[in-house]
């Protein structure tokens, strides 16, 4: 028997009882899940501090965005749960049919939540789940010993475990998991992960959102204020220690700005992490000593223009600038952030320029100048038609359409397909 089919039996028996459809129950959850982060703001922040997180604004805005998501669902819910009504054929609106919208719960959900955003890329997805009337199983990352043990220690102080439950995280614990039967799955990590996760899910025609990595360039033209734009993408590329999946992990510069652009980036990491980025608390650490090791052998000395040294054992990767990178070279190869090492690669942006993307075959292509022989400078909302017409990796918001249960598909990732009932009027 499946280590985990008695508490998966449980949620399953209380969604059928219906009364998680209800808007009370649903209140109740956020209201539950609210206190539960502020009541216990202080341990949830040392624990992740623990865990990797040393820079004290990374784990506040972590325990701060995750309760402040409570608000942002229960202001919205009554609307959400609202029938809406939806366009028909014309020869079903002339005899009187309409077309209404149920937004409808799934089920039981597992979320499956990634070591880089410890609590709020759990903590959101659960939310979501619960306001569209699900129960759901949460699990974290193995790498997270010290965040895992709080969450295992307080949910059951604040949730009927048949609404919400928590497991510790782990291939093993993983693999039991993904033989039952959920309404719906709910994974955040490494693409590698993810399509095993979506082969166990088809066994089961269970619904899955894969939120994955990606690589996210930076595009600075000539028009740029240099010194901002540098200074940005530096903070960007080096927050979480680099390990965000919206962290720009290499930058696309005009080549007119191009030394402009590397000596301001260099100038920005000093104002950000001084002299010494190891001993600076503002400054987290890579998960662990094997992604240390990983990071580091992707980075090659040759092109190192600040930083580049590591400290495998402190979990340590110094703040790091590559210049000039092509697509050849070994960082370029497959997406970093897993994690992400904290190294803006720089690349040139030359007139008439057009780069291949992940994919070797060119298949993805992003024209990054207009193919007019007389040059101009780049509308803003030119370059964004362009790259929209192109497949998104990664941008923030892809993320949080992901992550709001109303923006996607309509009814959202933890709702049914909708339903289209059509009835007669009278």
């Amino acid at each position: 028997m499946n280590r985990f089919q008695q508490i998966f039996d449980a949620q399953k028996a209380l969604f059928a009882s219906r009364i998680t459809r209800t808007y009370e129950w649903r209140v109740e959850q956020l209201d539950r899940m609210a206190r539960m982060i502020r009541e216990n703001e202080k341990r949830f922040q040392e624990a992740m501090a623990k865990d990797f997180k040393t820079a004290s604004q990374e784990v506040i805005f972590e325990t701060q965005a995750s309760a402040g998501e409570t608000e942002v669902q229960k202001n919205q819910l009554k609307e959400w749960m609202k029938p809406v009504e939806a366009p028909v054929p014309r020869f079903l609106a002339n005899t009187g049919h309409k077309g209404i919208v149920y937004r409808e719960p799934y089920g039981v959900a597992l979320i499956i939540g990634p070591f880089n955003g410890p609590l709020l890329l759990l903590i959101r997805p659960a939310l979501a789940a619960l306001a569209a009337g699900n129960t759901c199983l949460l699990t974290l990352s193995e790498a997270l010993p010290a965040t895992t043990d709080v969450l295992l220690e307080l949910v059951p102080k604040y949730f009927d475990p048949a609404a919400v439950t928590v497991v510790a995280g782990g291939k093993e614990q993983n693999t039991e998991l993904l033989k039952l039967s959920f309404d719906f799955i709910f994974f955040t990590g490494s693409t590698v992960v993810g399509k095993i996760v979506a082969r166990a899910a088809a066994e089961n025609l269970t619904p899955v959102l894969l939120e994955l990595g990606g690589m996210n360039p930076a595009v600075v033209d000539q028009t740029a204020n240099v010194p901002d734009a540098a200074k940005k993408i530096v903070w960007g590329a080096m927050a979480w220690g680099g390990q965000w999946c919206t962290s720009p992990g290499y930058a696309y510069v005009h080549e007119s700005i191009a030394g402009a652009f590397v000596a301001e980036a260099k100038k920005a990491l000093l104002e950000l992490f001084g002299e010494d980025p190891k001993s600076n608390s503002d400054y987290s650490r890579i998960i662990n000593a094997r992604a240390v090791e990983r990071l580091a052998s992707l980075i090659d000395p040759s092109k190192v223009i600040a930083g580049g040294k590591s400290d495998p054992q402190s979990h340590y990767l110094d703040p790091t600038l590559l210049y000039p990178i092509t697509w050849e070279d070994k960082i370029m190869e497959d997406e970093i952030f897993r994690s992400h090492p904290p190294n803006p690669d720089i690349q040139v942006l030359r007139r008439g320029d057009e780069t291949h993307g992940s994919d070797p075959a060119g298949a993805r292509r992003v024209y990054l100048q207009p193919p007019s022989e007389d040059y101009r400078p780049f509308h803003r909302r030119t370059l964004l038609r362009r790259w929209r017409g192109e497949p998104c990796e990664r941008s923030f918001v892809c993320r949080d359409d992901a992550l709001r249960w109303h923006r996607i598909r309509r009814d959202g990732p933890l709702l049914r397909e909708i339903r289209v009932r059509c009835t007669q009027s009278r």
